[in-house]
């Protein structure tokens, strides 16, 4: 963003005039001692303002003035391009869900949603804890409540934080309308639109990054690997770039199924105190690890509030339930209560009560072990026939959630893996909306988690003949 004021500056000054060649990316990053890619998304960003034009195999050049229509607002000139830019920014799934609408055929195998399983759905246990809610509750239940959410509730998951080692009260916990809204809330109050520096895990989860893109941030990749984000390079990005927020999905990884290991868990809440940095925790998916127990969160480390942890309910229970959660201390609790009160006052009292009631009896531990040995096998099932079907992939097997993060060889784009795969009748998602700078290695995520066996072996057959014609 700095880079593309500047030239903007430049061109309103009449530094640089229509038709003046720009400098070339890799000398122009080499002089501002930043990354390529940063300069590449800066001449990207002025080209969809309309500031600049390239041409292939000869650079990029200051665009001429557009010309107003007869009658048209100057105001509305200077403003398109900025309406363009939001436009862009907000196409990290659009495009690749338009491509798959597209591509689904009669047929086709879908690894690409990222779906629960319909079949774990606890629709009976839960409809009796609505009907008990409806029948046991007073009328003055369902008034207008306070923002934070439901007490009984708020003390229930504020109880599950702290048998995993947080210190963590009911009145610590703001119930939000799942974890979209979640990351929004924690947006709103920290990211200034167009000002900040956000880190993120490389690659991360899409959904949370297009909260984020909506803010206009700029954005640090952190690598990360199989036993989740790498502290070594963490410790470089915070020293470099002093972000403003740091987002980590340290369980149930989300494209890569990994989890963090928990001294790199001690490391990064250390590191964010040294370097004065708040913390996004995306516990989502805890429940759904598949051998042991679910590390301590990184608020268990957290010693001045400098953490929040969300965690969406929709993967666990069923995706029509629409609750989430944060866990936040200190002085980012209040202004994120206010930006609640502020979004849309108090998510669904009733939604709330019954879910309390859910998860307060035994249907909540049996409906849990049903979902993880249903999601073990679904797993297993799909490791092991690309294990069969793909004997060159480096294949992790996830160790929590729904998806597996598949890297491809150099010589496979993830462009052409991913048309391949549909003409192949399989749908894939491919890596870019997962990656914070929509750059990385060429990789496919796999999901698994609303797939029958059979039609899990079945979609890794078809991908490896796809992939095999691309060898």
């Amino acid at each position: 963003m700095q880079i593309a004021d500047g030239v903007v500056e430049a061109i309103e000054s009449g530094l640089l005039v229509p038709g003046e060649r720009l400098p070339p990316m890799r000398p122009l990053a080499a002089r501002l001692s930043c990354g390529l890619v940063t300069v590449s998304q800066a001449y990207e960003l002025l080209a969809a303002q309309g500031r600049i034009t390239t041409r292939v195999g000869r650079g990029s050049f200051v665009a001429e003035p557009a010309k107003a229509e007869a009658g048209e607002s100057p105001f509305m000139t200077r403003w398109e391009p900025d309406l363009g830019r939001l436009a862009m920014r907000g196409e990290r799934m659009e495009g690749v869900l338009e491509e798959l609408s597209r591509a689904s055929i009669p047929g086709a195998i879908s690894l690409a949603t990222g779906h629960p399983a319909p079949e774990t759905f606890p629709l009976s246990d839960f409809g009796r804890a609505l009907a008990r809610t409806l029948a046991e509750d007073p009328p003055e239940a369902m008034q207008y409540r306070a923002a934070r959410g439901d007490d009984d509730l708020c003390e229930m998951l504020a109880a599950g934080l702290r048998t995993r080692g947080c210190r963590v009260a009911a009145d610590e916990i703001i119930v939000c309308s799942g974890a979209q809204q979640a990351a929004d809330l924690v947006a709103t109050v920290l990211l200034a639109r167009g000002r900040e520096v956000v880190a993120s895990e490389s690659p991360a989860y899409a959904g949370t990054l297009g909260v984020f893109d909506a803010r206009a941030v700029s954005y640090v990749a952190v690598a990360s690997d199989r036993d989740g984000i790498r502290v070594d390079d963490l410790d470089r990005v915070l020293a470099e770039y002093r972000p403003r927020l740091l987002y980590v999905n340290p369980v149930a990884q989300n494209p890569t199924g990994a989890m963090l290991l928990e001294r790199r868990a001690r490391r990064i809440v250390e590191l964010a105190r040294r370097y004065d940095v708040v913390v996004l925790e995306d516990q989502t998916g805890h429940a759904q690890v598949y051998e042991g127990r679910a590390p301590s969160p990184l608020l268990a480390y957290d010693t001045d509030g400098r953490v929040i942890v969300m965690e969406s309910l929709s993967k666990t229970v069923f995706p029509a339930l629409r609750i989430g959660y944060l866990a936040a201390k200190g002085p980012l609790l209040e202004p994120l209560v206010h930006a609640k009160m502020r979004a849309d006052s108090f998510t669904s009292t009733l939604t709330q009560r019954a879910l309390w009631r859910f998860m307060a009896g035994p249907a909540w531990a049996r409906h849990l072990r049903h979902s993880r040995h249903l999601y073990r096998a679904r797993r297993d099932a799909l490791v092991e026939a690309l294990t069969v079907e793909l004997p060159w992939a480096r294949i992790a097997p996830p160790a929590a959630g729904l998806t597996l993060w598949l890297p491809l060889p150099a010589r496979i784009s993830t462009r052409a893996a991913f048309e391949a795969a549909a003409r192949e009748g399989v749908l894939v998602m491919p890596a870019e909306p997962y990656y914070p700078t929509r750059q990385g290695p060429a990789a496919l995520r796999l999901s698994f988690g609303d797939v029958p066996e059979e039609s899990l072996r079945e979609g890794a057959a078809r991908l490896g003949r796809a992939l095999g014609r691309l060898m």
